[in-house]
């Protein structure tokens, strides 16, 4: 239930929504939210909590949105969750309205993990890369696990590529062990 509602909370944010840069400042401001929420247990707690009362974490809201210089619309979606003790919903629905404005803007998100940084022109060339395969605008998001030894793994979606060192590791000791 908690799914069907924070997407219908995020297809209503995302029809007061006009124009691509509105869009993709109200995405990146819900994945801002959304972090700080699951992050910060004590923020947590206390919009959880109904011992505090509503103008309290009204007044919370509004140093957040001040210091941070949130948009109207994120404010007032806050502020519905809060009234409505569904706050939890936030992360739901911020996740929720990013795949809204992939959708709008025909762009995919893409993590690709290296056991090194990326560099600006590898970046870039992969980035292109996968604006191919895809035939979408492509956001990248680069992570970085040393475990993977070289290579890459690529997450589009939910489909993983593993290109990894680890991976093929993995695969040609499960071949070795198969052969005895």
């Amino acid at each position: 239930m908690q799914n069907t509602l924070a997407a219908r909370y995020a297809r209503a944010l995302a029809d007061t929504v006009r124009g691509k840069e509105a869009l993709e400042k109200t995405a990146g401001e819900l994945e801002f939210l959304s972090g700080v929420f699951r992050e910060s247990k004590p923020l947590r707690d206390f919009l959880l909590n109904p011992a505090f009362p509503a103008a309290r974490k009204e007044d919370a809201l509004r140093e957040i949105a001040r210091e941070v210089g949130l948009s109207a619309g994120t404010v007032r979606l806050v502020r519905v969750l809060l009234e409505r003790r569904r706050i939890d919903f936030l992360p739901g629905i911020g996740d929720e309205f990013r795949r809204i404005e992939e959708q709008v803007l025909n762009r995919v998100s893409v993590e690709v993990t290296t056991a090194v940084p990326l560099d600006a022109a590898l970046r870039r060339r992969m980035t292109e890369s996968l604006e191919k395969f895809t035939g979408k605008s492509v956001r990248l998001e680069a992570k970085v696990d040393p475990a993977v030894v070289g290579g890459a793994r690529t997450k589009i979606g939910s489909t993983v590529y593993d290109g990894t060192v680890a991976a093929r590791l993995r695969k040609l000791k499960q071949q070795l062990i198969g052969e005895r």
